[in-house]
């Protein structure tokens, strides 16, 4: 009765305090700033907690379990003796033997291993119940990192057999307030072709680096072509979002030349400051020409790699060649992100690149074992995952029978309760199942392959499993679980005659970038870019970026074409993708009369007199377009149009495709924004969309409507509340004091009994060691 006389108390106390507390948590609010620093960092030292990092606070459940963080140090850091870790933790036991365990030195039978890099820092002993901070070096033969990708690895396992013995559960909770100390020594970064993405990009980096990709001021077709296709290469292999852009050479600033790595794409004939800085290539390059280029290189791409000369913490990297088609080689090896390295990693020479072929022999019945693939076992407690390849001809895309049979089997030791695994085709999950005690041995999942799934070329199919082994005190029982997937499993992939004929094509805005993923190589996707506006080339960069992080291409071969200047085999076999303004692209003028909200050239504004209201844009306002529509050159594929009435409207466009709270307001094949909102229609529409965004200048209203008057600055309260604040309050307080009152009458009349708190779990009893896309 007491603690419910407390709690009645406290509510009440926080009833009454509501009003005020609303007041000084919007005060709160708004003073909060921005912390643009990710970690600490003073010279020769960095300091980041687990939080920085990504990791949540996880709950390691007894007898055993674990847990790991991951990071990366900066290109140019090593670390250096003398750094710490510091473990932020939290100690509780419940079950009905609590009693029974420390009595032996205050100590309760269990412990914390840490590992850093496979190396033993400490040993931690479980004890004194509560939250705990304790202290452990990184012992110098602990700091060269050892997984294959460059990052380091902290390791948290808990070993807490006395659950095995006695009806005890032990939760320790490691909290993400733990810390890292580490010293580090300047060095040069690693000039190593084959490590790509590296140095550009680090997963889990302690600090954020940016990349850009320069490109010539007057960039030949192709040029700009390569360039786009090493942004969608680099999308494919980083898979992240980071702080990568493209760029004309006439606008570097100093900023960018101290600040970025650099991304050289083109000919060296088309870039002033290689010959006027001193790189220090290992093909050099002096007046604009390659020098001691092999004889029998010269029309090979080139890539090469060297220390920036402006910052040597930095990177710069030539993808070039004595032409354009040799630039466009060195870049589609890049965007492959596998580069061949021989007596110099920094410099490697690009012969040819053999691109997805424009048809494909039709196979319906294959394994993987046919594919060349083996049976294969995933292991280890977590997240784990397997990908496979095989082809698609076009006649196979758009069959409705197609299935694949999985065979699999697993271990034993799986918690069936929270243990299964997923089938994606194409980053699309298509199928997923629970392990049981019948699958153990072998089984078999039939997946159907939904209808338009396909891509032509290439397909990817990851089995991703997550595997919880039960709780057993066992030497079995903490051995890592096992999925197998057998090279038996079988593919179905009918062949349709005339599959592509017939085809609707189902156009929405929400549908991008799946509408320009028909082809595994994104080699049925052409820009159509203004030759003299960069501000769309830049668009454009990002745009693929993206869609390389979307398809994943092997080698990327995104088509580009200059607006003034658009082949007709373009025209009739891509899938378009247009940006600018109507005035700048000779196309849009050609299919105006097509699009969903036909221009107004003379303007730049998206025409609207068929609408119900039509607005006027009032000038010096910056709105962006988007439509989209079937081509008229090629009923199978889509043409969408990034535009506006100003070139920041045209950024506005591209925008509202990049930035995901943009973007996923997007519907319907027109669209309106003004950078903050987006309206969108359809063809058959009757009202304006514009309308919605854009306040008018002069626009014809049925029913005026007046002026409001000025708002005060401040709000003044009704003369009623502060009286019925001090009657409620009054109430309030009267029926505490009745409540105490009747909780003593009745203290007499209960007898005493034990108390017992019950020990709750956060929600995260079952972590496991961390994904490593973390």
């Amino acid at each position: 009765m007491k603690n419910k006389v407390i709690a009645t108390i406290i509510l009440l106390g926080l009833i009454l305090g509501s009003p005020f507390s609303v007041y000084a948590r919007t005060s709160n609010e708004s003073g909060i700033q921005e912390n643009n620093t990710f970690i600490d960092v003073v010279p020769g030292e960095a300091s980041v907690t687990f939080a920085e990092l990504g990791f949540r606070e996880t709950t390691l459940v007894s007898p055993f379990d674990a847990t790991r963080i991951l990071f990366s140090v900066p290109p140019n850091w090593r670390l250096a003796p003398g750094g710490m870790v510091q473990l932020d933790y939290d100690i509780t036991l419940s079950g009905a033997d609590v009693g029974l365990v420390g009595t032996d030195q205050n100590t309760y039978g269990g412990s914390l291993l840490v590992t850093f890099n496979d190396q033993v820092i400490g040993t931690i002993a479980l004890k004194d119940l509560g939250s705990q901070t304790i202290q452990l070096q990184l012992p110098p033969n602990a700091l060269t990192a050892v997984r294959q990708d460059g990052r380091h690895q902290l390791t948290i396992s808990l070993d807490a057999q006395f659950s095995c013995l006695y009806n005890v559960r032990a939760l320790v909770v490691i909290k993400p307030t733990s810390t890292f100390k580490l010293p580090f020594e300047f060095s040069s970064p690693e000039l190593n072709l084959s490590r790509l993405p590296s140095p550009f990009h680090l997963r889990n980096a302690l600090l954020p680096d940016r990349t850009l990709v320069v490109v010539p001021n007057e960039p030949d077709v192709n040029e700009l072509k390569a360039a786009l296709n090493l942004m969608a290469g680099f999308g494919s292999i980083v898979g992240e979002a980071f702080d990568f852009g493209l760029i004309p050479a006439g606008e570097l600033t100093e900023d960018d030349l101290v600040n970025s790595n650099l991304i050289f794409v083109g000919r060296p004939e088309q870039f002033d400051l290689l010959s006027d800085v001193e790189f220090k290539f290992p093909l050099a390059v002096e007046n604009k020409k390659f020098v001691n280029l092999p004889a029998e290189s010269e029309g090979d791409g080139v890539v090469e790699m060297a220390l920036s000369p402006w910052n040597q913490s930095k990177v710069a990297l030539l993808v070039g060649g004595n032409s354009v088609d040799a630039v466009v080689k060195a870049a589609q090896a890049v965007s492959s992100g596998k580069i061949l390295v021989y007596e110099n990693p920094a410099l490697a020479y690009v012969a040819d690149v053999q691109l997805l072929s424009d048809s494909l022999p039709v196979i319906e019945d294959f394994t993987l074992q046919t594919l060349g693939y083996q049976t294969q076992t995933l292991s280890g407690i977590g997240l784990n995952s397997v990908q496979y390849l095989f082809n698609a001809s076009k006649e196979q895309l758009n069959a409705q029978d197609g299935t694949i049979d999985l065979v699999y089997y697993h271990s034993g030791l799986l918690d069936y309760g929270f243990s299964s695994f997923t089938v994606e085709l194409n980053n699309q999950v298509i199928a997923s199942a629970v392990f049981s005690k019948e699958s153990e041995q072998q089984a078999i999942l039939p997946v159907k392959i939904p209808a338009g799934m396909l891509r032509f070329g290439e397909n990817r199919l990851t089995i991703s499993s997550r595997m919880l082994t039960t709780t057993s005190c066992d030497a079995t029982g903490f051995s890592d679980p096992w999925l197998t997937v057998s090279d038996q499993t079988k593919f179905h992939l009918p062949a349709t005659a005339g599959a592509n004929s017939d085809s609707s094509l189902l156009l929405d805005l929400k549908s991008y970038p799946d509408l320009f993923m028909t082809q595994s190589d994104l080699g049925d996707v052409a820009f159509v870019l203004s030759k003299a506006n960069p501000a769309t080339w830049k668009i454009a960069g990002q745009m693929a970026y993206n869609l390389g992080r979307t398809a994943n291409p092997l080698i990327s071969n995104l088509q580009l074409v200059y607006a003034e200047d658009v082949p007709q085999q373009v025209l009739s076999e891509n899938s378009l993708i247009v940006i600018g303004k109507s005035s700048t692209v000779p196309l849009l003028s050609e299919i105006n009369d097509q699009l969903p909200a036909p221009f107004d050239i003379a303007s730049d504004t998206a025409s609207e007199s068929g609408m119900q209201i039509v607005y006027r844009i009032p000038n010096g306002m910056s709105v962006g377009y988007l439509e989209l529509l079937g081509s008229p050159y090629n009923a199978e594929k889509p043409i969408l149009v990034l535009a506006g009435n100003n070139d920041e409207g045209v950024n506005l466009a591209g925008n509202a495709l990049l930035q995901d709270e943009l973007s996923s307001q997007l519907t319907g094949v027109f669209a309106v924004t003004n950078g903050t909102q987006i309206a969108t229609g359809n063809a058959s529409s009757s009202f304006s969309a514009v309308g919605t965004l854009v306040p008018p200048a002069a626009a014809i209203v049925t029913t005026p409507v007046p002026a409001s008057p000025t708002a005060p600055a401040n709000l003044v309260a009704p003369a009623w509340l502060f009286p019925l604040l001090v009657i409620s309050g009054i109430a309030i307080l009267l029926i505490i004091l009745f409540v105490i009152v009747n909780a003593f009458s009745r203290r007499r009349a209960m007898s005493a009994a034990a108390f017992t708190p019950t020990t709750k779990s956060n929600g995260n009893s079952l972590s496991g060691p961390e994904d490593d896309r973390k």
